[in-house]
């Protein structure tokens, strides 16, 4: 009897070991490393941010900043609901990053039974989270991996850099309709990537960064067309759009900062480009990012945040 135990035990161990082994594979191959930053290692997508420490600590920076405008996690009338909770109350995070937002909420309502996670590749927390906090790794351009009609509320936000025109309209936006129930809510959060009132050197930085994002397909103006893609589904009702403004630059004290750190650590991450487009060394576009903070308290720009949501049919 002992043998045959210690015989099972092994080979449960194995298989573990294996299984552990083939996960850290996948996850290393979903990576690639590019001038000393890891980027995604998916040929077909089109984000090009990379995914390392210093885009962790900016995702999660723009989370707070985001919360601090708007003074809340989300627009949608779904307080009631997530607080009453239910025996299958479920809420869906769509490319949920580290996932700061499902963390926050999934402690903010006990009571519902499942907030979900998912991004491309697993950078959001495995072990440590609330009871009611799961995550998932999922492509939402190969659909959502879930029933019809299966969430409360389903949440997405900061993808303007990750899907062309013609996937928001025909795979993101009927998929986010889909997964969502009858009464439900979804809701989309979207920066206007411009920056209004701006000085010359952050119409140079800028028009380098949204040249960058024409090339690779992507909207750089978005914002103009995401109710008209939601209104084309035919499945929603009661379309609601808000907009905040916010400073940025060090003049406007905390808020400002906020906003120009996350600018900041944009046009860091572009600097091996954006240097080699302006035929500068290193040491001068050092200089180009540290002046772009002064001009920023010269002609106090601003940019605007986006809120969507709208209640399936």
């Amino acid at each position: 009897m002992g043998k045959k135990i210690s015989k099972l035990t092994k080979s449960s161990s194995n298989n573990n070991e294996s299984e552990l082994l083939e996960e850290r594979t996948n996850v290393s191959h979903s990576f690639k490393y590019v001038d000393g930053k890891r980027y995604h290692n998916i040929p077909s997508l089109r984000y090009h941010l990379p995914n390392d420490g210093d885009e962790f600590d900016r995702l999660q920076m723009q989370h707070y900043l985001s919360r601090y405008i708007w003074q809340s996690n989300f627009s949608a009338p779904v307080h009631e609901l997530l607080s009453n909770g239910g025996g299958d109350t479920r809420v869906l995070d769509v490319g949920c990053g580290p996932g700061t937002w499902i963390l926050e909420m999934s402690s903010d309502y006990p009571e519902t039974e499942l907030f979900h996670g998912i991004d491309i590749v697993p950078i959001f927390p495995d072990t440590i989270k609330p009871f009611n906090a799961s995550f998932s790794t999922q492509n939402a351009l190969e659909g959502l991996k879930f029933p019809d009609n299966y969430f409360d509320y389903v949440y997405m936000r900061f993808l303007t850099a990750a899907f062309s025109t013609e996937q928001w309209e025909t795979v993101v936006i009927p998929e986010l309709v889909r997964v969502t129930k009858s009464g439900g809510y979804i809701e989309i959060m979207e920066w206007d990537v411009k920056i209004y009132g701006q000085g010359p050197i952050a119409k140079r930085l800028m028009d380098s960064f949204l040249a960058d994002l024409r090339s690779r397909g992507i909207n750089d103006c978005i914002v103009e067309v995401i109710q008209e893609f939601m209104e084309k589904t035919n499945q929603l009702t009661n379309i609601e759009h808000d907009t905040r403004t916010n400073p940025q630059g060090l003049y406007a004290g905390q808020l400002g900062k906020l906003a120009l750190d996350n600018g900041l650590s944009i046009f860091r991450t572009y600097k091996p480009k954006f240097s080699k487009d302006y035929n500068m060394t290193s040491e001068e576009y050092d200089k180009l990012i540290e002046d772009f903070i002064k001009e920023m308290d010269i002609y106090q720009p601003h940019n605007i945040t986006h809120r969507f949501w709208a209640k399936k049919i």
